[in-house]
């Protein structure tokens, strides 16, 4: 107990750092209750439809947060898309799209992004979802609540918790792609049990995503590594008919964004690994779907 204790408070003083109120944030009013986001917009003057990327902090994180240690901003300016930064209630994501909660959650996210078009021209066919720890279980609830079209997730240092997987609405396919350490304390390799349910091993999470997106099976290979003492495992769906399907092990990395700034201590968090950069495999993979690839759900 004194253990939790510690990490939930290292937790909130990491988070809190350079978290206060952003000029830039927008406001919008979701179930009744104000809830906010960042946006990071293409060029002004821009007339042409954009790619739309939905990025989700972790648990205790902020928008700000997850725009430093994702660097996806500045990837927004160089690659032409929109990047929005949606805050979590509570600095937190309900991530069980069947929990009323969640059901919020999905609701506000579906929200921004009807905001977001209104104010700037958006690429409905190319609408994608990131998310890190907390972040990426959301992400996956979004895509099985069929509230928001999406053309691919990839989510870091995340899971699927196995009330979500349970709630996913039937026939939801979507390009996946999961970036994992196999030394994360905060969310384990091989899964967990917590008071909410169960949390999927990264191995049923991706199998979960493989049935979804009908691939036969996984091709394994080793990847190249950046950084000395890691080694990285890719595991690739195979003729997957609904979306291509990916799994990206890094061995003994901790929970964290590789080659990102999450903030967290390392005793904490484990150990830090820049052997590849996340961003770029992330970008890398939903970028490269084209558009009209299966949606987030009621795909075919």
């Amino acid at each position: 107990m004194m253990l939790a204790r510690m990490v939930v408070a290292a937790l909130s003083l990491a988070a809190l750092v350079g978290c206060a109120a952003a000029p830039g944030r927008i406001g919008v009013v979701s179930g009744g209750e104000p809830r906010s986001y960042l946006l990071v917009a293409p060029p002004k003057g821009a007339s042409a439809p954009r790619p739309l990327l939905i990025a989700l902090h972790g648990w205790l994180g902020t928008p700000e947060q997850m725009a430093r240690m994702s660097g996806l901003s500045s990837a927004a300016a160089r690659l032409n898309f929109a990047v929005v930064y949606p805050r979590g209630d509570w600095r937190s994501w309900g991530a069980d799209e069947s929990s009323a909660r969640g059901d919020a959650d999905a609701a506000f996210l579906a929200e921004v992004v009807a905001d977001v078009a209104a104010k700037i021209p958006v690429d409905r066919s190319r609408i994608y979802a990131v998310g890190f720890s907390n972040g990426g279980f959301m992400a996956q609830a979004l895509a099985c609540s069929g509230r928001v079209r999406l053309a691919g997730v990839a989510v870091v240092a995340s899971g699927l918790a196995a009330p979500a997987a349970a709630a996913c609405k039937p026939g939801s396919a979507v390009p996946f792609l999961l970036i994992q350490g196999t030394g994360d304390p905060v969310v384990p390799v091989y899964g967990t049990d917590t008071r909410e349910g169960r949390i999927l091993s990264a191995a049923e999470t991706l199998a979960f995503w493989a049935t979804r997106n009908r691939c036969n099976g996984f091709a394994l290979a080793p990847a190249a590594s950046r950084e000395p003492g890691f080694t990285i495992m890719r595991a690739v769906g195979q003729t997957c008919l609904g979306g291509d399907t990916e799994g990206w092990f890094i061995n003994g990395g901790g929970h964290g964004w590789p080659g990102g700034e999450s903030g967290y201590p390392a005793f904490l968090v484990g150990r830090k690994t820049s052997a590849i950069d996340a961003t770029s495999v992330v970008l890398g993979f939903l970028l490269r779907q084209a558009a009209g690839l299966p949606p987030g759900s009621g795909g075919r």
